[in-house]
């Protein structure tokens, strides 16, 4: 469902363009865009923090103009989908080179969790280190 159809808004063809955008989501990665996030997103506030799990991420089988297109197709506000679902799946048709990425993106905004988990591991270890020159063997 639609993240407006949550706000009492109408189905309209944006909310079926979402739908579908979903459902082409789920068959390539097995998993929703946002989780189960945009049915507890009952606010513009909490809707507004919904964050799109690239599908490239999670399966190297999706290239990124196609994910490119997923993510508009699903984006949380209906004015920043496509204007027609002709668009949509023509975008999936032929690869839209806006849809392109540049592969030097850092790793903290391609995949900021495990960016965090390799901070954190790499300041575990130096907290050991210290721990241990400071306080060292009796």
């Amino acid at each position: 469902t639609a993240p407006e159809v949550f706000l009492g808004y109408l189905g309209t063809e944006f909310s079926d363009q979402f739908s579908l955008g979903v459902i082409a989501y789920e068959m390539l990665t097995g998993r929703l865009p946002y989780g189960a996030d945009v049915a507890r997103a009952t606010s513009e506030r909490a809707q507004a923090n919904l964050r799109y799990r690239s599908a490239s991420t999670i399966t190297e089988r999706v290239p990124d103009w196609v994910d490119g297109a997923l993510c508009r197709a699903v984006h949380p506000v209906p004015g920043k989908r496509y204007d027609a679902l002709s668009a949509f799946l023509e975008d999936l048709r032929r690869p839209n080179p806006a849809f392109e990425r540049d592969h030097s993106v850092p790793l903290a905004e391609r995949d900021p969790v495990r960016f965090w988990q390799l901070v954190s591991a790499v300041l575990a270890v130096l907290c050991t280190v210290l721990f241990y020159q400071v306080f060292g063997n009796p």
